[in-house]
């Protein structure tokens, strides 16, 4: 770390580093980051000027992180995750309401939105602001009354999606056809074959829909339709309310599982090292959606003409929402 000069080390930079750990792959990370490639290149090669360390070898699956990198990626992750803090923070602090937005969303689902949508907003130059909440006990009614503007939320189609479409206006973004079993790295099931059938024996942790309507979750709605007992762990919980750590707690060091159709948890499995994750066979998945149509994520908000900030950010959120999201 010869000639160190951290104050000319900047946040996106910091970002990229951390991006490029996950990931292995600089134009995966520009498309993620909505950066374009060169300036990817850039800001590494700043970094390894600063760090005076080449941080990443290039081989035939990508960038590979170095011994310096791996010590450095940790340090950089706080960096970062303190930076959506404030970002949350800053977007919090509004005088003029008309211009403040309340978000409902699970951190299950998005990376970096918060930071994603506030570089948004000031390349567009917008007097906007926002605020990331994941808490709500009624979300339908918190949006109807103008507790909450925007939600993203998944739903599987069926009477519930048409009596949802009668309360709120919901947009539809992204199919989400894939899932990803969550379970403890010593769990016994990654003994066995992964079938439906043999996730069903251990506990499951439903983190779709909320507990008097367990029936959204499209693995429950299966066991029930093939007369599969299953024993729903967190069913005092209200669901849509899950986040990573919570998450975590409910599985770590014990023998219940999840499956979740967002591919954040499986892009971001290291972030979870007591965790196994792991993407369900499509020949299982087909089986689960056979009969049950995979659930598509909305953006749901209040009914009635919307101002053009709020029709910014929905477009906005879509955007950044399809491009995260595979």
């Amino acid at each position: 770390m010869h000639n160190l000069k951290l104050d000319t080390l900047d946040l996106l930079s910091i970002n990229i580093l951390v991006n490029l750990y996950e990931h292995h792959s600089a134009t995966f990370v520009a498309k993620q980051m909505n950066i374009s490639a060169p300036k990817i290149s850039r800001c590494l090669q700043h970094s390894r000027v600063i760090f005076n360390n080449p941080l990443f070898i290039r081989k035939k699956h990508g960038l590979i992180p170095n011994e310096f990198a791996k010590q450095l990626y940790p340090i950089a992750k706080e960096i970062v995750q303190c930076s959506e803090h404030l970002y949350q923070l800053n977007a919090g602090d509004s005088h003029n309401e008309t211009s403040h937005f309340t978000i409902h969303v699970s951190d299950l689902i998005v990376h970096h939105l918060p930071q994603l949508l506030a570089n948004a907003i000031k390349e567009s130059h917008l007097d906007l602001k926002f605020t990331i909440s994941a808490d709500s006990d009624d979300l339908i009614t918190d949006i109807i009354e103008n507790r909450i503007d925007i939600a993203l939320i998944s739903e599987s189609g069926g009477e519930r999606l048409k009596q949802l479409s009668e309360q709120v206006d919901l947009q539809a973004l992204k199919r989400l056809s894939h899932l990803y079993l969550v379970c403890d790295l010593h769990h016994p099931l990654l003994r066995q074959e992964i079938t439906l059938e043999t996730i069903a024996q251990y506990p499951y942790v439903s983190v779709l829909g909320e507990p008097q309507q367990a029936n959204i979750d499209p693995f429950i709605r299966y066991c029930s339709q093939h007369q599969l007992a299953y024993q729903l762990k967190n069913e005092d919980l209200t669901n849509h309310n899950f986040n990573i750590e919570s998450l975590s707690q409910h599985i770590t060091a014990t023998d219940a599982v999840a499956l979740l159709p967002y591919s954040k948890v499986y892009d971001h499995s290291s972030q979870l090292p007591n965790l196994h994750v792991c993407r369900l066979s499509e020949i299982e998945t087909e089986r689960l959606y056979l009969s049950i149509q995979s659930p598509t994520l909305y953006l749901a908000s209040k009914k009635g003409l919307r101002s053009p900030n709020a029709a910014w950010l929905v477009d906005t959120i879509g955007q950044i929402v399809n491009r995260s999201i595979h």
